[in-house]
């Protein structure tokens, strides 16, 4: 009877794990972690910009290189980068990975 509670308690904890969303950069696999190594493109429509914290928020597409979803987030941005833009701009970017995502650079996709 112990090991039946045993095996389904395990059971349960295995599968929240596995039911976390999938833009959870928390649950990425090694191989995501590797394509996150370089830098990648891509497209969105900026949401909020801060120049003096050097913030920009973008809803960006999925970006295949990294593995990521469509979803909306916030990067680290040199605020010199910023100067021109505005909410509601479509931006192609190019996106530093790591624990805190930049945008390196940024420019007006029409």
């Amino acid at each position: 009877m112990k090991l039946i509670l045993m095996t389904v308690a395990l059971l349960a904890a295995s599968t929240s794990a596995l039911a976390q969303p999938a833009h959870d950069m928390a649950g990425m696999s090694a191989t995501d972690h590797a394509a996150m190594a370089s830098n990648a493109q891509g497209v969105g429509v900026i949401k909020k910009l801060d120049a003096k914290s050097g913030s920009i928020t973008l809803q960006h597409g999925p970006i295949a290189a990294l593995n990521w979803p469509a979803m909306i987030m916030p990067f680290k941005v040199d605020p010199a980068l910023l100067k021109g833009f505005k909410i509601g701009q479509k931006v192609t970017f190019t996106v530093k990975p790591g624990a805190t995502p930049q945008v390196v650079a940024i420019k007006n996709a029409g």
